[in-house]
């Protein structure tokens, strides 16, 4: 039998001591949170059986050469040249597939507490690997390109032009005493369908991206070598789910692992081991 390739394992991997969220910048910062609150993070993941959908969302930035804007007080329509635009998708939870011998790496990133699902209980749920992409490529405008031209499709205006001219049809018919009648109530019930189907489309999109991950030319050697996994939706696990459970034996002045083992009680069937013996043995 052939061997399992080295960058593909059957542990997805949760850390809980990542970086630092700036809400201003919508960013990751290089910090890593104090490792007490990964160590509560994994605790309370435990508790509630629940991996929950994070504060982080993709911030998709892509250079639009032609777009359409609708002016609500003035009701005309201005074309933008060369216009950016930032895109924000739905926020989402994480698992990252990385084999066991490759995890010492991402720690300086991530932390050194982690929970490990078993790979069938992830793909089941619904969880889909990310697409990896530069920043400011044509991918990426050509991926906006599709969605900016129905954003830009802009049927309040076009609904608040037909009562307009209803209005206009209604005075000329009463003016002049006409035993007829123009109903436009067709029209703007197809106006509302279209924009309703806008809303289905921009939730689909921001859905997306959610599964597209973004990373500059500096980042090849953290981001990029990730492998991550995402899901839009809160994952709900069994504790069969759990592969197993990976802490630190010391760290920032606590025993967390001698720690958890007192605190935490859970089947034998879940492995709990000590970063140090596993990891950096």
């Amino acid at each position: 039998m052939a061997s399992r390739p080295g960058t593909v394992s059957k542990i997805l991997w949760h850390f809980t001591g990542g970086p630092m969220w700036d809400d201003a910048t919508n960013k990751q910062l290089k910090e890593l949170k104090p490792a007490i609150n990964g160590y509560e993070a994994l605790k309370a993941i435990l508790k509630s059986q629940e991996l929950r959908v994070g504060q982080y969302c993709e911030i998709v930035k892509v250079i639009v050469p032609e777009k359409r804007q609708f002016d609500f007080e003035t009701k005309e329509i201005h074309i933008l040249k060369n216009h950016p635009v930032t895109v924000k998708s739905k926020p989402v939870c994480c698992v990252a597939d990385i084999p066991l011998q490759h995890i010492d790496y991402h720690s300086n990133r991530y932390g050194k507490i982690a929970i490990g699902f078993h790979r069938d209980s992830i793909v089941k749920f619904g969880f889909n690997p990310v697409m990896y992409t530069l920043e400011d490529t044509a991918l990426l405008n050509s991926i906006y390109q599709g969605y900016s031209a129905v954003d830009d499709v802009h049927p309040y205006s076009a609904t608040s032009e037909t009562e307009s001219v209803q209005d206009e049809i209604d005075k000329i018919i009463n003016d002049n005493d006409l035993d007829d009648s123009v109903d436009t109530s067709s029209v703007i019930s197809e106006l509302d369908w279209i924009e309703s189907a806008q809303e289905k489309i921009d939730e689909s999109f921001q859905n997306f991206l959610a599964y597209i991950k973004t990373f500059d030319t500096t980042e090849f050697d953290s981001i990029y070598c990730e492998r991550e996994w995402r899901s839009t939706k809160n994952y709900s696990f069994a504790i069969e789910d759990i592969a197993i459970i990976v802490l630190p034996r010391e760290q920032e002045g606590e025993r967390f692992y001698e720690r958890f083992l007192e605190e935490v009680i859970l089947p034998k069937t879940v492995t709990i081991a000590c970063w140090e013996d596993l990891i950096e043995h």
